[in-house]
């Protein structure tokens, strides 16, 4: 025998087992990196948007979390916003008759829709690409009042939010 090994499989030499180990480091590093978000978007999943709780409507305001039709006195305020977008969820606890006048019931002259501030209203979403534990699927579908650009709506005592998204980005 010429020592030739029978298989097909080449010998595992210290240079095999080096770069095996540099790829899963370099997975690894790439995965816990800002490009892993990029990475993820490219699989299908999505980073966690930003996700902020707040004990009233007031504090929300002062961090710009919420708009200026929010009352004040709303409890239990959360927010989930997508980086760098449009869209929003929030929940509050607070009643319709806490909205202010200029917040106006959807009817045939004001349709649920899309009112971007910039933008045509057709490059906009009408369904919530969000997702929380806090937000029933297709709430955003429930809303019974626009206060400017934002869809709201009221269960059991708790306000849903959402203003929606463009659904493709613009590149600059």
């Amino acid at each position: 025998m010429d020592g030739t090994p029978l298989t097909s499989t080449p010998p595992r030499t210290p240079e095999r087992r080096l770069l095996g180990a540099l790829a899963l480091a370099a997975a690894a590093a790439l995965s816990l990196s800002a490009c892993g978000g990029a990475v993820a978007n490219a699989l299908g999943r999505q980073p966690d948007p930003r996700a902020t709780t707040f004990a009233t409507g007031a504090d929300a305001k002062a961090d710009a979390s919420l708009p200026g039709w929010a009352p004040d006195g709303a409890t239990d305020v959360r927010v989930k916003q997508r980086p760098g977008g449009d869209e929003r969820i929030v929940t509050m606890r607070a009643a319709l008759a806490d909205l202010p006048d200029d917040c106006v019931p959807v009817s045939a002259e004001h349709p649920l829709a899309p009112r971007p501030a910039q933008g045509d209203p057709a490059d906009f979403r009408s369904v919530s690409t969000l997702t929380a534990d806090w937000w029933p699927a297709e709430a955003e579908q429930d809303a019974t009042v626009m206060c400017g650009a934002w869809w709201v709506g009221e269960r059991d005592g708790v306000l849903y939010a959402f203003t929606p998204e463009r659904r493709t980005v613009p590149v600059s």
